[in-house]
């Protein structure tokens, strides 16, 4: 609306104008050329003026804006540089927060290869110098749990009772233990002839690592030594069905099923037995037992 407003005004305006020339042809045909000249002038001059009030207001603001500028730019610098110095502290809370989860790679593999290298001489039956490499690593370390287990299994191997129970005993303190610990403090229970306490610990680990086929055979073998071939078997099959391959597990619950005298389940696993093992003696030893059963 306002658009069409202003366009009529415009063209009334010209429509004034062009009348007002028509009428005052001839005074403006007599205007003084050199009036017009002066005019020219008058404006030139105008026109210089404004181009020096302009370099002057430039040589006025000239610093001022590049203060401005500069005053950007070393504001842009020093937001850079809190960035910087925000980022670095993060890390470095994260660092404090967790120490451990910092440890150089160089650390890592260190401690890594002193383990292989501690079990190794502990598979050698070398148990000095694998309580030594041990300890290495709890000076690297000291919250290495896997030192603390190979500690006390080389303990347990030399019958050092006293120094492997409390070195499994702090693992449970801490709430560190897994099934490695609970079997071997029921290892321990069962040297200190505290069966019930064997039982519980033998279970604790069952319970902890139930797919483990070692686990569930050594409870069954608790039970074995006990007498108890009733308890004993579930665990003995249990073993056998999660290692089909192992001719240990397989004996076990042969022999399980020998004193409970089930003589189709004894004659079944002595015929898979036959395939696996090569050991005649004792193969003609389990035949025994079963034509015994009757």
């Amino acid at each position: 609306m306002l658009y069409w407003i202003a366009f009529a005004v415009a063209g009334v305006a010209l429509l004034v104008m062009g009348v007002t020339i028509f009428r005052h042809w001839r005074e403006i045909r007599l205007i003084n050329p050199e009036s017009i000249k002066e005019e020219r002038e008058r404006r030139k001059r105008d026109e210089l003026i404004l181009q020096r009030l302009e370099r002057i207001k430039a040589d006025k603001l000239g610093p001022i804006t590049l203060g401005c500028k500069r005053l950007a730019v070393y504001g842009k610098t020093v937001f850079h540089a809190a960035y910087i110095r925000l980022i670095r502290l993060e890390k470095f809370y994260n660092q404090a927060k967790s120490p451990f989860a910092f440890i150089a790679p160089s650390a890592k593999e260190r401690i890594k290869a002193i383990l292989d290298e501690a079990r190794s001489l502990a598979r050698d039956q070398k148990f000095a110098d694998a309580e030594k490499r041990y300890l290495e690593v709890l000076a690297i370390d000291a919250r290495n749990w896997d030192a603390y287990k190979g500690l006390g299994l080389i303990y347990i191997k030399q019958k050092l009772w006293q120094q492997a129970k409390e070195t499994f005993e702090f693992l449970q303190k801490i709430k560190k233990a897994d099934d490695t610990v609970f079997a071997a403090l029921a290892e321990i229970a069962e040297n200190e002839q505290d069966f019930i306490k064997a039982e519980e610990l033998r279970r604790k680990a069952v319970e902890f690592r139930p797919r483990l086929a070692n686990r569930q055979a050594e409870m069954a073998l608790f039970y074995l030594e006990r007498r108890e071939p009733g308890k004993a078997w579930p665990f003995a099959k249990r073993a056998n069905e999660l290692d089909q391959k192992s001719a240990r597990y397989l004996e076990i619950s042969l022999d399980v099923a020998i004193l409970l005298g089930d003589r189709l389940e004894a004659q079944r696993r002595y015929d898979k037995l036959r395939l696996l093992s090569e050991d005649r003696p004792k193969l003609q030893a389990y035949k025994d037992k079963i034509d015994a059963l009757g």
